[in-house]
């Protein structure tokens, strides 16, 4: 389901899949072509993280994100993201546990706005051990404003399923850019990431089931039982270093980042800790 990288945009919203969001550059800046451009990009990371939130660490080895994204001139923009988690069996997942596809529209203008509006819907594979079937529909809208020191970001998610969510992320960066050999470019940006909102898809994932008596001839039947959700509120933050090669039409980031959760569900995993990114494209057009 996861945009501070610099180079092109698959990479971006892969890194948006597993975490909170925050929007991609500018798409003059994403590739030396102009749209309309099609993009596929793979990403691995050592632990599984969705909207700052991440499975019990026996459960989670980290996952493969596959992402094919096509940009149209007119601002349109298109994806389908497949993630496999490498614990599958361990944990009873189909190979593929879940996908995305999205439809949106982004700026095209040479401004330091950029804006995206967005439309994804999920689909969920049998039993994940985060991503929940409550993660249905997911309605979002970001803005990234380019000062001359650091870049600010917002970002607004609004999911809606058989329980409703809604997250609010914000993110603060600088870029240092280098330049390699002839085109290619080498970027540095220091980020720091804060999110916020409702988590009932993730209480979703910490739920329990019980058998209990019913009054019908001694019967039983399945309870499922959700943790108490904290309200509206802070859900945590991520210092992250992305370093970023861009080399014609290929790009590789590879992502160090520290993960400090805040109000957790009861039953939820609380520790902060750091994982790893890696992350290669190739656009063809």
């Amino acid at each position: 389901m996861p945009r501070a990288f610099s180079c092109c945009l698959p990479l971006a919203l892969l890194a948006a899949h597993l975490a909170a969001a925050a929007p991609a550059p500018p798409p003059d800046s994403l590739a030396t072509a102009p749209p309309p451009r099609l993009t596929v990009g793979f990403t691995s990371a050592s632990r599984t993280t969705y909207l700052q939130r991440v499975p019990e660490r026996t459960n989670d080895k980290g996952y493969l994100g596959t992402t094919l994204t096509y940009q149209a001139p007119a601002g349109f923009i298109s994806s389908l993201y497949l993630n496999h988690s490498y614990v599958y069996k361990i944990i009873g997942e189909p190979f593929i546990n879940y996908g995305e596809a999205m439809v949106g529209w982004q700026s095209v203008r040479n401004s330091d706005t950029y804006w995206t509006v967005q439309y994804t819907r999920l689909f969920i594979y049998g039993e994940s051990a985060l991503v929940q079937s409550s993660l249905r529909n997911d309605f979002s809208a970001s803005v990234t404003q380019f000062f001359g020191l650091v870049t600010a970001s917002l970002s607004a998610d609004a999911f809606v399923g058989s329980t409703h969510d809604f997250i609010l992320t914000a993110d603060l960066s600088h870029r240092f850019q280098l330049p390699v050999l002839g085109h290619d470019t080498l970027s540095i940006e220091p980020t720091i990431e804060l999110g916020a909102g409702s988590q009932h898809f993730y209480a979703a994932s910490l739920a329990t089931t019980s058998r209990v008596k019913t009054r019908k001839r001694g019967g039983t039947t399945t309870v499922l039982k959700e943790p108490a959700t904290p309200a509206f509120s802070t859900l945590g933050y991520t210092l992250s270093l992305p370093v970023t090669l861009a080399a014609g039409r290929f790009s590789v980031a590879a992502t160090p980042s520290y993960l400090v959760p805040l109000h957790v569900p009861v039953g939820g995993y609380d520790a902060s800790f750091f994982y790893f990114t890696l992350g290669i494209s190739r656009t063809f057009w």
